[in-house]
């Protein structure tokens, strides 16, 4: 079939569904009289092809008889409507059938007209009204779809500005606890040296005439103000960091002096613990552009790490690798592991593993947030590693042989 003409070219295309040959001639007339001869009508006489032109949608309007042989039009338009096939349909009744009319509407159709005052004024106006109704409620639809659609990006969006806020939150409810955390750790580690500091004194005391006394007295008093003054370094190199003060010194430094020096610096607490230290190192000598305490902090704080989260007489490994581009330490302990929900706040300022806490050895924890910092000023980046609790972790540091950053 070729396709319909359409009212925006300038033709209205309409199906009569009439099984009565005489009158789809009349009607036909009565559509050839209406001025301007806008209108392009085909015929259906049987109720089953007529519904499945309905369907087809190839017509602007439907102009249905409600005598169908053994079937009615109004079986027609409910069928078309239970089908889902919309289109503005015309009743056409007999005379004295005004009782169908209400049960027409309800069936769906847009309009009747009784057939014996049938004529070109009032099917034109019914043919124009049933149109222009159905491009109202096209139009209704096409702006509800459009409203539809913007509450639907605005629900959108206030969900995605609700997610984050509570995201926001909640980082901030974490932030404060670590906080609080964090300061009662310091409390607790600055007052724990105090009592060791005050049995030295009154050790000396008793003792004024006993040189073993003294010596031991002023050890017990050395130790623990070294320790103090680490804690002490450790809140100033974070007072440091928030404010964007750390400043790095470069210079070609040697490998083997780094590692000799992080080495001494973690000698105390690997004693404590008597854990064996292993370091494999290149042969040759290696040359890197650093700052050499801050890169030999770096590692001590890695060790020291590693003892203080590892049973006691466990290896520690410390490797340093090289190529032309890159320098990288690891640090791989036999140790308790990290768990893989912690393993991506290991680097975060005063974040612990709740798990690990019983048994770290001292400290404030803020050491790999310090070894993240140091790493990334250098160039470079550190990742931390672990197959869970128990199995011990590795910290990987990755420095470029030159430094190319700020």
């Amino acid at each position: 079939m070729v396709g319909p003409a359409t009212a925006s070219e300038g033709s209205i295309r309409v199906l009569l569904v009439d099984d009565d040959e005489e009158d789809a001639f009349l009607t036909r007339d009565v559509l050839n009289e209406i001025p301007g001869k806008p209108f392009i009508m085909d015929w259906q006489s049987e109720y089953v092809t007529a519904l499945e032109s309905i369907c087809a949608g190839n017509h602007d309007v439907y102009l249905i008889d409600y005598r169908l042989g053994s079937r009615t039009g109004l079986e027609l338009i409910r069928e078309a409507d239970k089908r889902v096939c919309h289109a503005p349909m015309i009743l056409l009744t007999g005379q004295g059938q005004r009782e169908i009319v209400f049960e027409a509407m309800q069936a769906g159709a847009a309009d009747y007209l009784e057939k014996g005052n049938l004529n070109p004024t009032t099917l034109e106006r019914a043919i124009r009204y049933s149109l222009q109704n159905k491009a109202s409620e096209l139009e209704l639809e096409r702006r509800v779809q459009e409203r539809t659609v913007e509450l639907a990006e605005a629900n959108h969006l206030l969900q995605s500005e609700i997610t984050v806020r509570k995201q926001a939150e909640e980082a901030l409810r974490q932030a404060d606890r670590r906080k609080d955390e964090f300061l009662a750790t310091l409390a607790h580690e600055l007052r724990n040296p105090l009592a060791p500091i005050r049995n030295a004194i009154e050790i000396m005391r008793l003792g004024k005439a006993v040189p073993q006394a003294v010596d031991r007295g002023r050890e017990i008093m050395e130790r623990q103000v070294a320790h103090m003054v680490r804690l002490i370094d450790d809140l100033l190199d974070i007072s440091r960091i928030t404010r964007g003060k750390i400043e790095l010194r470069l210079a070609a430094v040697e490998l083997n002096s780094i590692i000799d020096g992080a080495i001494e610096g973690s000698k105390p607490l690997v004693a404590i613990g008597k854990h064996h230290l292993v370091v494999d190192v290149p042969d040759e000598p290696i040359v890197i552009e650093a700052d050499f305490t801050r890169l030999t902090q770096v590692l001590i704080n890695l060790i020291n790490n590693a003892a203080k989260y590892s049973d006691p007489e466990k290896t520690i490994r410390l490797i340093a690798a090289a190529d032309e581009r890159e320098v990288v330490f690891r640090v791989i302990d036999e140790g308790v592991g990290i768990d893989a929900e912690a393993l991506p706040q290991v680097f975060e300022m005063f974040s612990q593993s709740e798990r690990l806490k019983d048994r770290s050895q001292g400290g404030l924890g803020i050491g790999l947030s310090l070894v993240n910092v140091l790493v990334e000023l250098h160039g470079g980046n550190v990742t931390a590693a672990s197959e869970g609790v128990g199995k011990g972790s590795e910290f990987t540091v990755r420095l470029p042989r030159t430094k190319t950053g700020g």
